[in-house]
């Protein structure tokens, strides 16, 4: 296989879909973290090895599209690459095929590398095994755009992180965002998504309440977390079908 893309196929289970047997945007997520982590392991960029440099990897922001909703059971073929480094930002793709190759769900994320003992960024240009010839597809335009902050104007829904939400870097794992967001949204049988994104603004830790608001505008739905003291923690726009 070239070492550029990697691949591998998944059986979809039950409880990647939720009560209307639509597959849960947290599942989608996840299929994309399990990829690029053993990919990253096959790069020797996985954690272990950056830790060894005081290296971390940060996720900034993640951004996906659902083509065509997959089914419970489905053999699905996921694919994954990392664009060339730009300076502090490192991109990968993603790619969600049904066994005929067509396309299910597509996404992209972006990426920064701190030092994990001063916790400033850092720039490797040389951090892949390989320095040009990378998998050239992308998914969307260049530079994700951030997602815009709002004012909340209705009630929050309140969520405390505990401890089987939490990754290896002890704070709250990038994919169980998306469920605090549509636990607030508590959405009917219609609701259909087209593009999610998050933006990851602070680290959420164990136990630290977070206040979730969203706030419709048309087919866009905005929402966003909030610690007790009013940090942003997290901001994320759903646009649905």
């Amino acid at each position: 296989m070239n070492n550029r893309l990697w691949q591998k196929e998944y059986y979809l289970r039950a409880s990647d879909f939720d009560k209307f047997s639509k597959i849960k945007l947290s599942s989608v997520l996840d299929l994309f973290q399990d990829a690029a982590g053993q990919h990253a392991e096959a790069l020797g960029v996985g954690f272990e090895a950056m830790l060894a440099h005081s290296y971390l990897w940060v996720l900034v922001r993640i951004k996906l599209q659902i083509i065509s909703q997959p089914e419970r059971y489905q053999k699905v073929l996921v694919k994954t690459w990392p664009l060339a480094p730009h300076r502090l930002n490192y991109r990968r793709e993603y790619c969600i095929e049904n066994e005929a190759g067509e396309k299910l769900i597509v996404g992209s994320s972006e990426w920064v590398i701190i030092n994990s003992e001063k916790r400033t960024l850092v720039s490797d240009p040389d951090l892949y095994p390989f320095v040009d010839n990378f998998y050239p597809e992308m998914n969307f335009e260049p530079r994700l755009m951030r997602v815009r902050d709002f004012d909340p104007t209705d009630g929050a829904y309140t969520v405390t992180p505990g401890f089987c939400e939490l990754d290896v870097n002890n704070h709250v794992n990038n994919t169980k965002y998306a469920n605090y967001v549509i636990d607030a949204l508590s959405p009917d049988g219609d609701f259909d998504v087209d593009l999610f994104q998050i933006d990851f603004r602070k680290e959420v830790v164990r136990g630290s309440k977070l206040s979730v608001y969203h706030k419709s505008e048309g087919d866009l739905i905005l929402a966003k977390g909030q610690n007790e003291s009013g940090e942003t923690m997290f901001v994320c726009s759903i646009k649905c079908k």
